[in-house]
């Protein structure tokens, strides 16, 4: 009878708990535009050139179009539309990113890192323009004409559509970072992201502000290594899409998983970080008793039974969210799911912020240190703002 009586009370608790109303999220998501965009991809904040024309985002579509949108009118213009016929567009290819020179106001350079077409490959090109002065009458967006001239930097055979990595940005150091995908396929069938004479499957570190093509940085970690590309920042990554540097200058890198695992990733020079050794703390090839030594192990993973396609983010610095400052916040483009988890932690674990309907493709950051989520489908980008 006591037995019974306890089932009964079990079963009252958990209908109890059932019932009441979903905990409230502590942030929500609103529209930072009006405007929507056909598969963004990449949002970045444009230099403040012209103060009188107020915040400029530039939106970086997958199709091949850079838009210039303004956070103040909604005023949106094109930016760039050069390449749209030139790029590859499979699924995961097109337009993948973009970087502004830290020197633009005077350099008038910014970063495409994008996906070609006959050969297959990606390419990371410089674009150049000349400035309107400041006393020329630029008083909106369409007195904003610019003329741009592409030089092709760097250019990366492709053997598959998949797994091109995806972010180029520039560090603290002033050099530009390039997260390179494995090729492709399934599993680097061919094993790339070991192979030191390869730069897929690699973070690349370049030196990119000299008149013409780039340099590799003498300070580099495989430089004087025997058949190591010099390029090389970081080997042993599966699919680098997002990455971001905190505010004390480490790179936090969320590499894409396989079968089973998606993680987190702070790289540091000269690092091998398993891939396809192993899939986040687990072996990967052979399954069992793989060989571990000199490989460096995320700090964070997650199954896919909570997701299947990690979304890299952001350590959040602004101040309309005070509990997350300091946090960083990451996603699943599969689940929707949106985390925040504290990186200085010795395990740090993930919680949930929101869940967001749709593909999430990226985050974005303005001046202020806010955040902004991108979504892929309805091509909409949302703010993350307190509740």
């Amino acid at each position: 009878m006591k037995t019974v009586s306890l089932i009964w009370c079990a079963i009252f608790l958990i209908s109890s708990l059932w019932s009441l109303p979903p905990t409230k999220s502590l942030v929500r998501l609103t529209p930072a535009f009006e405007q929507s965009f056909r598969q963004p991809v990449d949002m970045q904040p444009f230099p403040m050139v012209y103060p009188r024309l107020g915040r400029l985002f530039a939106v970086v579509e997958k199709r091949g179009l850079v838009y210039l949108v303004s956070q103040n009118s909604g005023e949106k213009v094109v930016l760039l539309d050069e390449i749209e016929k030139t790029l590859s567009q499979g699924w995961e290819e097109g337009m993948l990113s973009l970087a502004f020179s830290p020197d633009f106001a005077k350099s008038g350079r910014m970063y495409i890192y994008s996906s070609r077409a006959n050969p297959r490959r990606t390419v990371l090109s410089r674009y150049s323009t000349v400035l309107p002065s400041l006393t020329d009458k630029i008083i909106s967006l369409r007195d904003l004409k610019l003329k741009w001239q592409e030089e092709v930097l760097l250019e990366i055979r492709q053997p598959f559509s998949n797994h091109n990595g995806g972010t180029i940005l520039f560090g603290p150091d002033g050099m530009l970072y390039l997260g390179t995908g494995d090729g492709g396929s399934a599993g680097d069938p061919r094993g790339y992201a070991q192979n030191p004479a390869s730069l897929l499957g690699k973070i690349l570190r370049l030196k990119v502000d000299g008149p013409q093509g780039y340099e590799i940085p003498p300070d580099n970690p495989f430089v004087k290594k025997t058949n190591y590309r010099g390029e090389i920042f970081a080997l042993g990554l599966r699919n680098p899409w997002r990455m971001s540097f905190s505010p004390e200058g480490e790179l936090i890198v969320a590499d894409v998983g396989q079968d089973l695992y998606e993680e987190v990733t702070i790289v540091k020079a000269g690092e091998n970080h398993g891939w396809n050794i192993m899939e986040g703390f687990h072996c990967f090839q052979p399954k069992t008793n793989c060989p571990k030594e000199g490989l460096v192990m995320p700090i964070l993973e997650y199954t896919h039974e909570e997701g299947q396609s990690i979304l890299g983010g952001e350590v959040y610095t602004g101040k309309k969210i005070p509990f997350l400052h300091g946090k960083y916040v990451f996603g699943d483009s599969m689940s929707g799911k949106i985390w925040y988890t504290n990186l200085k932690e010795k395990n740090p674990q993930k919680k949930l912020l929101i869940t967001l309907p749709g593909l999430l493709s990226s985050f974005g950051r303005d001046q202020d240190g806010e955040l902004y989520v991108i979504e892929m489908t309805e091509g909409k980008i949302y703010r993350l703002e307190p509740n």
